[in-house]
């Protein structure tokens, strides 16, 4: 269904999710790093090389991450206390064992890399995959409908003037 979209963007490899195992599928080969988008990180140390490096941005996040990308410093002692009791260990573990490292990051706004991708989509070296837009914030249903369907196959977009 979405290989239509993996291959327009140049995917060398297409694994449906839904009925291969990644792991499995991937089983032997040796990666510099794997981003892990849904919560399968614990799974990644047998794929990741010596030096490599595993990083999610989904399940619990921890304490590290919480705090590099807050502007208001720690988390409260009861936070920071559920966050170490739910850090993602056999992820840390796991990438440990293949003497590489795991990390949870916060995708954070920022000014100065909005801005160098920019450059990039200007010249066409990232071509954004839109799938729904919206005309007007008077039509924002028709985006929002679509984004919170599930099934989006790009980003779902409102034109502001």
């Amino acid at each position: 269904a979405g290989t239509d979209i993996c291959n327009k963007v140049g995917a060398d490899r297409i694994i449906d999710y839904r009925s291969e195992d990644v792991v499995k599928v991937l089983a032997g080969e040796d990666f510099d790093m794997a981003f892990d988008t849904m919560n399968q990180a614990a799974e990644f140390g047998g794929l990741i090389k010596n030096g490599g490096k595993i990083v999610s941005i989904s399940g619990t996040p921890t304490i590290e991450a919480i705090e590099s990308a807050s502007k208001f410093g720690s988390p409260s002692l009861l936070v920071r206390a559920f966050m170490f009791m739910s850090r993602n260990r056999a992820a840390e573990n796991n990438a440990k064992k293949a003497g590489a490292t795991w990390e949870y990051i916060f995708m954070k706004p920022d000014g100065n890399d909005l801005a160098e991708i920019a450059k990039y989509v200007e010249s066409g070296d990232i071509v954004p995959i839109i799938d729904t837009e919206a005309s007007s914030l008077d039509e924002f249903a028709v985006a929002a409908d679509k984004l919170f369907s599930g099934r989006a196959k790009g980003k779902c977009v409102i034109k502001v003037a």
